[in-house]
């Protein structure tokens, strides 16, 4: 593999703001990589990503899919700031796009500027949507290259890459992991032809456990299901409601999600799927409701007959009722009735999952350093201390938890945006 770079000085027209492109030269085929920062020419390249959504053999894809990163950069993405700014990498063969790989740069303190997933931290797997037939690891690692010569940036951070991915091979020996991998639990519904069937074939004490809690949760009232496809009628008006539910969960049990409290959170999920028109693909809203009010939600999204569980959320006035696993159940349902193909529960991990999946995806994360000060942030914080303090923290209760955040909420408020920042840093949230 050679790489040439010719004719455009890269660093001048990047910190002006502007797109650059280079050619690469292998095995005698011209290559261009591309790189793409503006909402405008990220709209402009709806078709080819969306074509290339459709070539991509990889599951796990959705989360670098057109619809999601484009929802999220028209909510997220200010032109006046410059602590996260988009970089779209964009490989052409000729006229033909043969990868996208969608990121971004947050700086996350003035000496310290990461290259991360697009979307990040809401983006559930880190991956890149490629053409199997002209897109392989070697081109990948020439990618990768390119990207190490941005004299900008002092990591590369890339959290939940399935091993299975070219990515992750891709990747493979390039900085530092943490040693503590993670996985996705996941319901694989390819030999599931009716739900009936895979109810009864569930271990006896399950079913009645499942039947127990649907029971008596209707001996309280008039229970029902429904499910709002993104822009249906009440669809948004949910959205609203399943974060509020979703948000007091959080604050009474002290876990972090501090992107849920963000307002532009809600415009985001309100505004994602609403453009999608590849058939049943899309973002779904399900409520369980008692007597017509909400009490247990979850904002999924279907992508290529997968399932994503993406928010789930309980009226905690209900909890010892288990409204989730009845909620779940039906989302289950649900998912069979309509031809879901695997239904993923994503990386949290939750141990309830393994009762409610029979699959398992492995996770990995890979931190590269460019600079000094990026390996020192790579080596010693993202794989060494913050996964010890995440540990330590979640194992408190949850009102310690609770004092905790709300203790670094008001040192936030106190220092002000930069001074916040690192104590959220120290306090293992990013």
């Amino acid at each position: 593999m050679t790489v040439a770079i010719r004719g455009r000085d890269r660093v001048a027209v990047a910190s002006a703001g502007r797109s650059w492109a280079i050619p690469l030269v292998r095995h005698g085929r011209h290559l261009e990589l591309e790189c793409l920062e503006t909402l405008n020419e990220l709209e402009a390249l709806r078709d080819v990503w969306q074509g290339l959504e459709t070539r991509c053999p990889e599951p796990f894809g959705y989360f670098q899919s057109f619809d999601w990163c484009l929802s999220w950069c028209r909510v997220f993405l200010a032109p006046e700031k410059t602590d996260v700014r988009a970089r779209v990498y964009v490989l052409w063969d000729g006229a033909d796009c043969v990868m996208i790989w969608p990121m971004m740069t947050r700086r996350i303190s003035p000496a310290i500027t990461l290259l991360v997933p697009l979307t990040a931290p809401m983006n559930q797997y880190s991956t890149l949507l490629y053409d199997p037939a002209r897109f392989d690891r070697d081109a990948g690692r020439a990618v990768l290259d390119e990207i190490r010569r941005d004299r900008g940036l002092d990591a590369v951070c890339l959290d939940h890459v399935p091993q299975s991915a070219l990515l992750a091979d891709i990747l493979q020996g390039q900085g530092v992991s943490p040693e503590d991998g993670q996985q996705s639990s996941i319901l694989d519904l390819s030999a599931i032809t009716d739900w009936e069937s895979h109810h009864r074939a569930l271990p006896k004490k399950q079913r009645l456990q499942r039947n127990s809690r649907r029971n008596r949760l209707e001996k309280l009232g008039a229970l029902d299901y429904r499910v709002y496809p993104a822009g249906s009628a009440g669809y948004a008006d949910n959205v609203d409601r399943c974060i509020a539910l979703k948000q007091a969960w959080l604050r009474d049990t002290g876990r972090l999600g501090r992107d849920v409290f963000d307002p532009r959170f809600a415009a985001f999920l309100r505004d994602l799927g609403t453009r999608a028109n590849e058939g049943d693909d899309g973002v779904y809203l399900h409520a369980l409701t008692l007597d017509g009010s909400p009490i247990a939600m979850e904002i999924g999204m279907r992508f290529r007959d997968d399932y994503y569980c993406f928010l789930g959320a309980i009226d905690l006035a209900y909890q010892k009722h288990s409204p989730g696993k009845v909620q779940m159940e039906s989302a289950q349902r649900w998912a069979i009735e309509t031809g879901i193909r695997r239904f993923d529960f994503l990386n949290d991990p939750s141990a309830y999952k393994s009762s409610w999946t029979n699959a398992t995806e492995p996770l990995t994360a890979f931190y590269v350093p460019l600079t000094s000060l990026g390996r020192l942030y790579c080596h010693h914080w993202m794989a060494g201390l913050r996964p010890h303090v995440r540990s330590i923290y979640h194992r408190f209760g949850a009102q310690i938890r609770a004092r905790l955040l709300s203790a670094v909420d008001a040192v936030q408020r106190l220092l002000g945006r930069h001074g916040g920042s690192m104590v959220l840093v120290l306090c293992c949230i990013p």
